[in-house]
């Protein structure tokens, strides 16, 4: 090979690997939970799906903690594209004042248990509403990312076995109105505080009892300052994955699948290690000195249909949370 071959044969391969270099992308993920927590494992299993079906040609930056800010400013941040994915539990979706129909997901006891949920999430009824929600916000919804643990009640020196039981305990609350309702019908006082303050709102008795799911709290470490653990499970959910307007349509088709498949396989992926991650959770807080006490859940029912029937037709349709639990 002549001087001058080589010497383009060298620049174009010095081309091609500039080129496929511009092809790798990170993404930057964010989420305002823990990094102990269900949030965390699905937002490593996403990238792991990730880079294994883009062939390592997209990585996925994971923010935890709300370190970028909280829920509502980093649904701000994912629809300017100053970042590019927001991992939340789907109910979360209401910060969006366009998504107000998703209010009815935080109603207590709306889900009868986490395959109820399943169904709703595979059902017309939910691709209908998220398909409204991302035509109105913008925000792409990437898939179910995976299980979160029912929404259970754990306090620092009184067990609950009954709403009275409740009466004048501070409960942590994440700022939600259908959450607050519940409490306040329960009689406690609820207290909106951010997640990543919980930990030492518990240390320091700011409050007396928080209402995370089992899972998160154990990983959190919230166990340390809590010795009653209620399994009330009001409220069953799970997280989802959304991206930002502006970095979807810089995306490829092929970019766009592997994304979208990603989140799909880490919602699989998250089913079947629920239920076992559930029970050792259970285990380790009663290892940690947790007792676990049982409510009588009859009892607590009452604020759904309190609830129901002074916001149906408001945030959302009339009848769709008949529709919801009849799934």
């Amino acid at each position: 090979m002549s001087f001058m071959k080589s010497l383009l044969a060298g620049a174009a391969f010095a081309l091609v690997g500039q080129s496929a270099l511009a092809q790798d992308i990170t993404l930057r993920l964010a989420h305002v939970a823990p990094p102990q927590t269900t949030y965390q494992s699905a937002a490593e299993r996403f990238a792991a799906n990730l880079a294994e079906m883009s062939g390592g040609t997209m990585a996925v930056d994971i923010i935890p903690g709300g370190t970028l800010g909280d829920l509502s400013q980093l649904w701000v941040q994912t629809r300017t594209g100053a970042l590019d994915l927001h991992l939340i539990d789907i109910a979360a979706i209401i910060a969006m004042k366009e998504a107000s129909p998703f209010l009815v997901l935080w109603t207590p006891f709306l889900f009868s248990d986490q395959d109820h949920f399943h169904r709703y999430v595979e059902s017309e009824t939910f691709k209908r509403m998220m398909a409204d929600a991302e035509e109105r916000t913008g925000v792409v919804y990437l898939g179910y990312a995976g299980d979160r643990p029912a929404r259970a009640l754990t306090t620092g020196n009184t067990p609950v076995t009954m709403p009275e039981d409740l009466k004048g305990l501070k409960i942590r609350t994440p700022e939600h109105p259908m959450i607050i309702g519940a409490f306040e019908a329960w009689g406690a006082a609820p207290t909106p505080i951010k997640g990543s303050e919980l930990f030492n709102a518990l240390k320091t008795r700011l409050v007396d009892g928080q209402d995370n799911g089992s899972v998160d709290f154990v990983g959190a470490g919230y166990a340390e300052a809590q010795k009653y653990y209620m399994p009330l499970d009001y409220i069953h959910s799970g997280v989802g994955i959304w991206m930002s307007p502006q970095r979807w349509a810089s995306l490829t088709e092929e970019q766009q699948g592997w994304v979208k498949a990603a989140a799909g396989q880490a919602g699989e992926d998250g089913r079947e290690l629920h239920e076992a991650e559930v029970l050792k959770a259970i285990e380790d807080m009663k290892a940690l000195g947790v007792e676990v006490v049982q409510p009588d859940v009859d009892s607590f029912r009452f604020a759904k249909d309190a609830i129901i029937g002074k916001m149906e037709g408001g945030p959302w349709p009339q009848g769709l949370s008949a529709e919801i639990g009849g799934l």
